[in-house]
């Protein structure tokens, strides 16, 4: 399996993509549920028939 933790989510679905694998993905929220703008790969799973994308996003930008 192609390694994508910590990759951008476009950048990690095109890759695997590229590799013939069918993709899906899950969306990880926190309880509080903060805004974030930078959707990365935290987890992935592998079947027979797909590879299973855990993502997040995080807030990298600090509002001033």
């Amino acid at each position: 399996m192609t390694d994508v933790l910590g990759l951008d989510l476009k950048t990690a679905v095109a890759l695997l993509e590229t590799d013939g694998k069918a993709v899906r993905l899950i969306e990880v929220r926190s309880k509080k549920g903060g805004k974030g703008d930078d959707r990365r790969v935290i987890k992935t799973t592998e079947t027979e028939t797909e590879t299973v994308v855990y993502w997040s996003a995080f807030k990298t930008r600090i509002d001033a």
